[in-house]
């Protein structure tokens, strides 16, 4: 193998690492390709949310946390990601993968992967200290978006207003409702919101009414801060760095000990994504997502980690380029 080139085991761990990133409902809406030095990101259109998330903007914010988290495994593993996004229709990165040497924080971003967890849980009444939130607003910004943390009583009335518009216009969804319900309340599935992650609350924005939730919880007051990362443009390229820099953000807070959670339900919307642009970000921003961040109570219970999909179901090889290591599909091979 040439010590230029990544090996196909090298890749796959990198994409296993990844396929731990957030997604709207645990959709897993991502399909990875490789040959040789080169991967290839698309979307799999199969599983965009039709009702929740009409123009697909959701679906692209997904894709662009999983790319992230790819690019922080694989510089863990000595490999820098060179990224062409969105280089044609259809294909959201084209990743050129060249030798890195490793640093101490690129492993620490990496081995925060597995540790975060999307909490919907009520967060402890304690404010977060300024210098983390600068590492969080840096986060943000060194991927091409803003975070915006909330700290007056008129941004986060228009948010909650924004956020309850948006429960009450998917609870009389009767499709939306139908999509959430097939999406949520998992058990033994390898993708969607298990019921044992799932908080049972209707208090907005901190989480949606997903099916059979089981997730125990406190009653006192949700300490956490709540912020909305943002983009100067709403164009596809734009959605997708919104993902990864919310995967920046996620894991930046993994790393500093506190607890996170991404939300999207006000901004499914096109009346209340306008009411965040205009009342929250005073118009000038797109807003793509909101981030509660924020430490547990004393004693929380760690959470289960969310099921994946199987790395073969998410990976394939790219063109012909079988010489990678990866497996012949049975169809093309010579009998």
């Amino acid at each position: 193998m040439d010590q230029y080139l990544p090996d196909a085991y090298t890749v796959r761990a990198a994409i296993a690492l990844a396929v731990r990133a957030p997604s709207v409902h645990n959709t897993q809406p991502w399909d990875w390709r490789f040959s040789g030095r080169t991967v290839e990101l698309r979307a799999d259109p199969g599983r965009h949310l039709r009702h929740a998330d009409p123009d697909g903007r959701d679906l692209l914010v997904s894709c662009g946390c999983v790319l992230h988290h790819f690019t922080v495994a694989a510089a863990a593993l000595g490999w820098a990601a060179q990224i062409e996004r969105t280089p044609e229709p259809g294909l959201l990165a084209r990743i050129t993968l060249v030798p890195h040497d490793t640093r101490d924080g690129d492993i620490a971003l990496a081995a925060a992967i597995p540790r975060r967890r999307s909490d919907r849980r009520r967060f402890a009444e304690r404010p977060l200290l300024v210098r983390d939130e600068v590492f969080l607003a840096k986060s943000a910004s060194d991927h091409g978006a803003l975070l915006r943390f909330l700290d007056d009583a008129p941004q986060l009335s228009a948010l909650t207003g924004a956020s309850v518009a948006a429960q009450e216009l998917h609870r009389a969804d009767t499709d939306y409702g139908i999509e959430l319900a097939a999406w949520s309340g998992r058990r033994y599935a390898p993708d969607g919101v298990p019921a044992q992650n799932a908080v049972h609350t209707t208090e907005a924005p901190r989480v949606r009414d997903f099916t059979d939730a089981q997730l125990a919880d406190t009653t006192d007051p949700d300490g956490a801060a709540l912020t909305v990362l943002a983009t100067r443009g709403d164009e596809p390229a734009d959605r997708l760095r919104a993902g990864e820099a919310a995967s920046a953000v996620v894991l930046t807070a993994t790393r500093l000990n506190l607890a996170s959670c991404l939300v999207t339900e006000p901004l499914e919307l096109t009346s209340t994504r306008a009411l965040v642009r205009d009342c929250v970000l005073g118009g000038a921003l797109a807003p793509q997502l909101v981030v509660r961040v924020g430490y547990l109570p004393e004693g929380a219970a760690p959470l289960p980690a969310t099921p994946r999909r199987p790395i073969g179901e998410v990976v394939r090889p790219l063109g012909h380029g079988y010489g990678a290591g990866l497996p012949i599909p049975a169809q093309l091979r010579r009998h």
